[in-house]
This record gives C-alpha cells, structure tokens and sequence, in this order.
C-alpha cells in the first residue's frame, strides 16, 4: 500500500507538501522525506506523534530516547513502521522539527491506495505536491542584536528595565 501524507503549517497559510510512501516504510523513512521535501538539515533532532482529531499528543515516536526511565513508551522511528498505527485516511500525526521553540508540522493521511504499473518508475518515498516556501528549520529571535558577539555584557546591566526585569524581589517563588 502507499500512503499520501500532507504536511500544513500553522506559520503559513501557503505552505503544503504532499508525501507518498509505503506502508511498510518506517518513520524514520518518512523523517527523512519530509526533511528533503523542506530543504531541512537532518541532523536537528525530530519527532512525531500519533494525533487524535483534535491534535491531542497520542503516542510518540522519536528518533532516539534520552531517558530510557521517563520514555518507557515511546517508539522509535527506526523499529515502528507506518503500518503500525493501522493508517487510514484522516489520521493524523504532529511533527515537531523545531525542538527549541516547538515548531510543528500538522500531518494528515489524505489518500492509500494499492502500487500501480504506474509506480514502478519512480522512486519512493516521493514528494507529489511542493506548494510554497517551508518554514525555517530553527526560529532565530529577531530580538537579539546581530552585533552581539561585539557587544559588551556588562552594558546589558545598566539598564535592565529595558528588558522587563526591574528586581529580583519582584518575583515570588
């Protein structure tokens, strides 16, 4: 079976990409679709979810574990394949590729279907639908000066209510 998977961004209203994969491809496969589909580095750390209809965190697959104790349950990208969850059109999935500020691409079963003759030419997993341009990979806060490394630390202490921190004091814990 192949499945068509179509990945939207809630950072741009033109933004779609459609992947076609097979089902006894696994995730990690998928991974590394989407990450050449967007022109992303692959070697930022990303994972997927299992969704509910709501975008409710489901279950996990992730390209490794940190904390074996606390990720008893996770899957991992390279054991699970996209036939574990049983896909059918209109499930969905969530995947982070922005760990730092939590970036996401929402991720819907649009279409599966049987391998055709029509197949047998290309290669896949292939993208079949590139619509406008992916977001960054990592989101740089405009906020810091591009002329920080030239700047003195200290100066950012002379005038910390510029920053929204007045004292310590003001905070309870």
């Amino acid at each position: 079976m192949i499945i068509k998977f179509r990945l939207i961004s809630g950072e741009s209203d033109d933004f779609v990409r459609d992947i076609e994969i097979f089902s006894d491809d696994s995730f990690e496969e998928l991974h590394k679709a989407i990450q050449t589909a967007c022109d992303f580095d692959s070697t930022m750390m990303s994972t997927f979810y299992l969704s509910n209809k709501d975008w409710d965190k489901v279950q996990e697959i992730a390209e490794s574990k940190i904390d074996e104790e606390f990720q008893a349950d996770v899957l991992l990208m390279k054991d699970t394949k996209l036939s574990h969850f049983e896909p059918h059109k209109g499930q969905r999935y969530i995947y982070i590729f922005d760990f730092f500020s939590v970036r996401f691409f929402f991720i819907e079963i649009v279409n599966i279907r049987s391998k055709s003759d029509d197949d047998n030419n290309l290669e896949f997993p292939i993208c079949t639908l590139s619509h406008g341009k992916s977001p960054k990979q990592v989101f740089i806060d405009d906020s810091i000066p591009d002329d920080f490394d030239d700047e003195d630390p200290e100066d950012f202490f002379d005038n910390p209510e510029e920053f929204g921190f007045d004292n310590i004091d003001d905070y309870d814990i």
